[in-house]
């Protein structure tokens, strides 16, 4: 189980570029990447994308790529800019104009100035590699965080298992409660208990309050859970479906024996901090 938040970074190089990646992930509820950079990368945008879908599967990851190349590059051609300052100069005089030496300068670095480079493949081999380091350490943080998610919501299943435990031995007890309130009721009509129209009544109130159903269904979803807590897949979305059922099954429990209502709560209590956690987990 992962967790969608964690930080990662990565460093390549070789003998022209040196990339610096760094990488952070989110809550996201589906796969959201941001890039920021220092250096043209548009395309090598669907290979960066690619790369990170093949690490993070949910949440919003964010990138920062810094690219530095190695030794200095001529933000102008030189011989061009001479032979434009002469061309300029030549064009002044023929044609007579009021252009001073700092607009002829100014023209000439303009037409002069280098073209920027094209991503080249052994810029985007280093890109790649220092992501790829990025998105394995993003991966190892989400994977730590993901495993203290777990626990906490391990111990938090165990708490509600325990207090399964106390509502299964306290119903009898309030079913009695019940049958011994219609039986004097009945007597106090001058009804004998074993008379039918008794019987079918105190049939008819255990049976709106019998919540065996819900409690094989919220047995079977905790069993679910921690099926899928145990998985490598994304199990997020699943996990939050599981608690949502897990809550309205307590709620139905808690509505036919209002008088163990004290002790749904406390398993509502729980299922709420377990899908706040589960909002952070892959």
């Amino acid at each position: 189980m992962l967790s969608m938040t964690g930080f990662g970074s990565g460093l390549c190089e070789n003998d022209k570029w040196v990339v610096s990646v760094f990488a952070k992930s989110l809550n996201g509820k589906t796969l959201e990447v941001f890039i920021k950079s220092n250096h043209n990368l548009m395309s090598l945008e669907f290979s960066v994308r690619k790369l990170v879908k093949e690490f993070i599967r949910r949440g919003t990851v964010s990138l920062q790529i810094d690219v530095r190349k190695k030794g200095l590059a001529e933000p102008v051609n030189l011989e061009e800019l001479f032979t434009n300052i002469n061309l300029f100069k030549i064009l002044r005089e023929r044609l007579s104009l009021l252009v001073s030496d700092d607009t002829v300068l100014q023209l000439a670095v303009r037409l002069s100035e280098a073209p920027k480079e094209e991503v080249d493949p052994s810029l985007e081999e280093v890109v790649l590699g220092a992501l790829t380091d990025a998105l394995k350490e993003l991966l190892l943080r989400r994977s730590e965080e993901g495993e203290h998610i777990r626990r906490d919501m391990e111990e938090r299943l165990r708490k509600i298992e325990t207090i399964l435990e106390e509502i299964l031995k306290d119903k009898d007890r309030v079913y009695e409660r019940v049958k011994t309130r219609i039986l004097e009721k009945a007597e106090e009509l001058g009804l004998s208990e074993n008379r039918a129209l008794v019987l079918n009544e105190i049939s008819l109130v255990l049976s709106k309050m019998d919540v065996e159903e819900e409690v094989t269904r919220l047995r079977s979803h905790l069993s679910k859970t921690r099926e899928l807590m145990a998985s490598n897949e994304d199990v997020g979305r699943k996990l939050e479906f599981f608690f949502q059922e897990m809550h309205r099954e307590i709620t139905t429990l808690s509505n036919k024996l209002p008088e163990l209502s004290h002790l749904a709560v406390e398993i509502k209590t729980e299922v709420d901090r377990l899908r706040q956690q589960v909002a952070n987990v892959e």
